[in-house]
C-alpha cells in the first residue's frame, strides 16, 4: 500500500530536480507515458493470473512517479498562463483535481468487479485520458511563439 506514495515521493523529487531542465509539457507527456506502462504491465500481469502480490502492487510505484512528476508540472503550468490570476488558477486547478477524481471514483465504482484486471482497465483508461490532455497541452504549447 505504501508503493503508490513512495513513487509519488520519488517523481516529486525527480520533477523538483530535473524539471527545469526539461519543457513542462515533456514533463507531463513522459509523466503520463510512465503511469501507461505501469498499468499496461499490471493489466498484462492481472490478465494471465498472476496473483503476487508484487503483480499487484509493484505497477502502482510507476502510478506514483507519474503523478508525482505531473503534479509539480500541472500546477506550474497552469498557475504560469497569466500571472495577474495565479489564486483563480490555483483554485480552479485543484476543483478540476478534486472534481475528475470525484467522478472517475464514482464511475469507476459501476464497472469495477472483485477483479484486478478490471482494477487495472478503469485506471488504464483514466490514465489514457490523461495522457491525452498532457499530448494536447503540449500540442498547444509547440504552437505558442516564445516570448
Amino acid at each position: 500500500m505504501g508503493l503508490v506514495p513512495t513513487g509519488f515521493i520519488l517523481g516529486s523529487y525527480l520533477a523538483g530536480r530535473y524539471a527545469w531542465k526539461i519543457s513542462l509539457s515533456a514533463t507531463l507527456v513522459f509523466a503520463r507515458l510512465l503511469t501507461c506502462a505501469g498499468l499496461l504491465v499490471g493489466l498484462v500481469l492481472s490478465s494471465f493470473g498472476t496473483t503476487h502480490v508484487l503483480a499487484l502492487f509493484g505497477p502502482c510505484v510507476f502510478i506514483g512517479v507519474g503523478n508525482g512528476l505531473t503534479m509539480p508540472a500541472a500546477n506550474s503550468g497552469a498557475l504560469s498562463v497569466q500571472p495577474d490570476l495565479v489564486g483563480t488558477a490555483a483554485g480552479m486547478a485543484a476543483a478540476v483535481r478534486i472534481g475528475g477524481g470525484a467522478l472517475i471514483a464514482s464511475i469507476a465504482g459501476l464497472f469495477l468487479a472483485d477483479s484486478a484486471p478490471a482494477l487495472f482497465s478503469m485506471m488504464l483508461v483514466s490514465a489514457i485520458f490523461a495522457l491525452l490532455a498532457a499530448l494536447y497541452a503540449a500540442l498547444l504549447d509547440r504552437r505558442q511563439p516564445a516570448d
